[in-house]
């Protein structure tokens, strides 16, 4: 049964046709969760999702180039723009496919510079792909159309990733600009795809907030560096409006991350995020195991809109989605694994974020 509007999620976009995006069977980025996210939340009550339009070239245009565009379009399968690799191996139509996600992204990024406080694009998140490439399962940057679009409003976006990869592109694409922060925690490059997001690639601008965290750093350790860095560099940059992307794969159970955090404390740095009391457009990201994910992203998006998350998911989908607790039993690994290198980010961040000039 749906819940009455004041307890639903707003603006949640979703399409069928976002399952599309799918580099196939044996590829590990599974458009299955979407589905199970969306059928969760729906089993919940709490969301009537929006269908959005598909993207135009002018969206992507935002942020991508016109020959980046023109090979995805019309199917070069080329690894100068990173197309055809082990990681965006090419499938046919592909650029009408991720269209749809954009256009979630673009929604989501509307509503929110027109004045709602929450608008979420669950099948975006894709912060890898650079102007002029492909890269780690992501064709085009949605976070970052998403930053651009808000811009048009707000004079300081923040961007803030908490996937266990590093935000490459979203930082990349806006290393020069001083009215975008990106604040990216992550599992240090030096064990992890994309090799990038060292804590003295501060960027251009120097509004780059990295947080590098050695493998197998606990859930504790990364709640604690979350709740040291971001909000003093929230207060000191001083936005207007957040881009979330809210990647689920620092989770223990994860197979392509190595940090071991738990389904409570990767939601508490949403709780974190959702009482800067900002507006929040927010989107999803990686994430491979199909017993977290959904669970993740569904509580995740009830968190933002101060729904109450229950104990237990619905017995209906228990047996579906491999799990009885929206969160993990206490976990059993050793505490404080990883505190060395993230005392070494926070006292970093402690001064690095004093020289930045007042907003």
């Amino acid at each position: 049964m749906l819940l009455p509007p004041a307890s639903r999620i707003p603006n949640f976009l979703f399409a069928e046709e976002m399952m599309a995006y799918d580099f196939g069977p044996n590829h590990p980025l599974k458009p299955e969760r979407l589905q199970r996210t969306v059928s969760l939340l729906r089993e919940e009550g709490v969301v009537e999702p929006i269908r959005p339009k598909p993207a135009n070239r002018d969206d992507l245009l935002r942020v991508h180039s016109e020959r980046y565009i023109d090979a995805v379009e019309h199917g070069v399968a080329n690894t100068l723009f990173g197309i055809g690799t082990t990681d965006n191996p090419w499938v046919e139509g592909i650029h009408e496919k991720a269209l749809w996600y954009v256009g979630g992204a673009v929604e989501a990024a509307r509503k929110v510079k027109d004045g709602d406080q929450l608008a979420i694009n669950i099948s975006g998140g894709l912060h890898h792909a650079m102007r002029d490439k492909a890269s780690g399962f992501c064709i085009y940057n949605d976070p970052a159309i998403m930053i651009s679009i808000l811009r048009e409003r707000f004079d300081r976006v923040a961007y803030i990733d908490i996937d266990v990869h590093h935000g490459d592109g979203v930082e990349a694409i806006f290393d020069s600009d001083p009215n975008v922060m990106a604040i990216s925690i992550h599992e240090s490059g030096k064990t992890l795809f994309p090799g990038t997001g060292f804590l003295s690639d501060i960027g251009k601008a120097g509004t780059n907030v990295n947080v590098p965290l050695q493998a197998k750093t606990t859930s504790d350790v990364w709640l604690w560096a979350f709740r040291e860095i971001v909000p003093r560099a929230i207060d000191r940059f001083n936005p207007q409006a957040i881009v979330l992307q809210m990647g689920t794969d620092p989770h223990f159970l994860d197979p392509l991350g190595h940090l071991q955090v738990t389904a409570q404390d990767w939601l508490e740095a949403v709780r974190v995020v959702r009482d800067f009391g900002l507006p929040v457009a927010a989107c999803g990201g990686g994430g491979y195991n199909l017993t977290t994910v959904p669970r993740m992203w569904a509580a995740a998006c009830m968190t933002l809109a101060r729904i109450e998350v229950p104990e237990e998911i619905p017995e209906r989908l228990q047996a579906l989605l491999g799990a009885k607790h929206y969160f993990d039993p206490d976990h059993s690994t050793p505490l404080q694994i990883g505190m060395e290198s993230a005392k070494e980010a926070v006292e970093f961040h402690r001064v690095n974020l004093k020289a930045l000039p007042l907003a």
